[in-house]
């Protein structure tokens, strides 16, 4: 492509002409990409290209009086629709962002709600606590918790992966929701704790689909800001994390069964509305750029009403099937970076999923009188705390990118997290603190230690091949097994020494996650160099 910087953009663009076509009642703009280039095309074709695209894009803005780059010069993400490369409520990418999210919420306190559904008090009632009623002690509570969801969830998605490298993306996103939404509102009418295990298994299996097929929509969407859209879409664990603490609120008042449907059915809603998502035609320009990188060959079907295009090629034979599978997976952590990233995120998730599963209860054994009060505080600090953390956390990678860092500026703005948040988690249970002192601690620690998760992402998904960004997060996502492992040996320390090991544990695993993201942050710079 002639990439020039224009006066009108901050940005190359990457030229595209556009006929008009009109019809009784609208006019639509499409674009036909231009394949000509410095090297493949005369010069004075690539000039007069330029040229040309330059002056219409001049009198173009000067008919509408305005100096921003028109929707038709595809900057920034890649997209061909006017209002993808804007942050306008209008536009597609972002109404897109925001059904996702929304989705994400719903997901999220659907597998939280298990937490707080249980009471190991020997006064709990069978109405208000999932555990007396079915009969289930800590130990089995620390297995349903964590690897009842997260093994089926870890082998899921490294099918979930590859699936969102070659099917329709939004599609998937819906029935997984629809799924998990069915497996929620079912705990209601679990008789028996291998009943309630086995519906967190399926649980785990359909909430694998979500993320890569998310993530790779949003990489795709949002190249201009790829560290702010996935914070923003990652707002779903701390809004959905806040929703299902105060299901103990809900327990308390209807049941954990009530509770149980009610959580069900409000993410069944939200899961449907993925089938009306806006249409974009830039998964369809996304989809045949990787589709041609991979190799793959095109089936000529039809573009999909939710605008992700992608083909379904034909179904191989078993091994040819893993050969693949492992070919894409070898090339997606080809780089060190990729690989140190991982490591570093596998022991946030450790940190993470601890906090996720123990605390609830570690609060309720050491303040039983302020039950609800933790609800209330856990649900805000979760909700809000952790969404500002995320948020900023997004918008400052993607300002120090136009820094000297560069795109490293991600993986040290996940150092600084981690390094800051483990002598804050330490201090939250100390055991001469009162309840308030506790959960200002808290508060402190969720403001500095949530801010990680868009910058890794972004910094992952940024170090491997467009058409490998599906499945380094369906990797990224069944590293979430490991991190359940942690809370699960947690499940097995006597009751008197919970609070004490969840103290000490959490705070190692932030240090050790800074090391990692250290390393990350060499073997890029070495990567850097190599290939300046």
């Amino acid at each position: 492509h002639y990439e020039a910087p224009s006066r009108a953009c901050a940005c190359r663009c990457n030229i595209a002409l556009c006929e008009r076509k009109s019809s009784p009642s609208t006019s639509l703009w499409r674009s036909q990409r231009m394949t000509a280039s410095w090297t493949a095309t005369p010069r004075v074709w690539g000039l007069g290209a330029g040229a040309g695209a330059v002056f219409f894009q001049r009198v173009r803005n000067r008919r509408l009086g305005s100096s921003r780059c028109p929707g038709w010069m595809r900057c920034g993400d890649g997209s061909s629709d006017a209002s993808s490369s804007t942050w306008s409520p209008q536009s597609p990418r972002i109404q897109l962002l925001a059904l996702l999210l929304l989705i994400s919420i719903a997901s999220q306190a659907s597998r939280a709600l298990i937490f707080y559904m249980v009471d190991f008090d020997p006064g709990a009632t069978q109405e208000d606590a999932v555990n007396a009623a079915l009969k289930f002690d800590q130990a089995e509570y620390g297995y349903i918790a964590t690897l009842g969801f997260s093994l089926p969830f870890t082998l899921a998605s490294l099918l979930a992966g590859l699936l969102a490298d070659s099917s329709d993306r939004l599609q998937t996103i819906g029935y997984a929701g629809i799924a998990s939404s069915a497996c929620t509102a079912g705990m209601a009418g679990a008789a028996s704790y291998s009943i309630l295990f086995g519906q967190r298994v399926l649980m785990g299996v359909s909430q694998a689909a979500l993320n890569p097929a998310a993530l790779s929509l949003i990489a795709d969407r949002f190249g201009d800001a790829p560290a702010t859209a996935s914070s923003i879409y990652g707002l779903g664990i701390y809004i959905g994390g806040g929703l299902a603490s105060l299901g103990t609120i809900v327990d308390e008042e209807f049941g954990w069964r009530s509770c149980a449907v009610i959580f069900g059915s409000a993410s069944l809603l939200a899961s449907l509305l993925v089938f009306w998502a806006p249409t974009s035609k830039s998964d369809a320009v996304a989809t045949l750029a990787s589709s041609q990188t991979s190799g793959q060959p095109q089936t000529g079907r039809s573009p999909s009403r939710t605008g992700d295009t992608a083909d379904v090629p034909d179904v191989p034979d078993v091994p040819d099937a893993i050969r693949k599978a492992s070919s894409m997976a070898t090339e997606a952590v080809a780089q060190q970076s990729v690989r140190w990233l991982l490591l570093a995120s596998t022991f946030r998730f450790c940190a993470g999923f601890a906090i996720l599963v123990w605390l609830p209860p570690v609060m309720r054994i050491r303040f039983p009188d302020n039950v609800e009060d933790f609800a209330t505080y856990n649900a805000c600090i979760k909700a809000f705390a952790g969404s500002a953390s995320s948020l900023a956390g997004g918008f400052a990678a993607d300002a120090l990118r136009r820094g000297p860092l560069g795109d490293r500026a991600g993986i040290a703005f996940c150092i600084a997290s981690s390094l800051a948040a483990a002598p804050l988690w330490y201090g939250t249970l100390i055991d001469s603190l009162s309840f308030e002192a506790c959960m200002l601690f808290l508060l402190a620690q969720y403001l500095v230690a949530e801010s990680w998760l868009g910058s890794a992402v972004a910094s992952l998904l940024g170090a491997v091949p467009p058409n490998r960004r599906g499945t380094v997060q369906g990797i990224f996502a069944a590293l979430t097994a490991v991190g359940n492992i942690f809370p699960a040996a947690l499940g097995l320390c006597p009751p008197e020494e919970l609070a004490s090991a969840l103290q000490v544990s959490v705070a190692g695993a932030y240090l050790l996650s800074a090391v990692c993201f250290a390393f990350a942050f060499t073997a890029s710079e070495e990567r850097t160099s190599d290939s300046l």
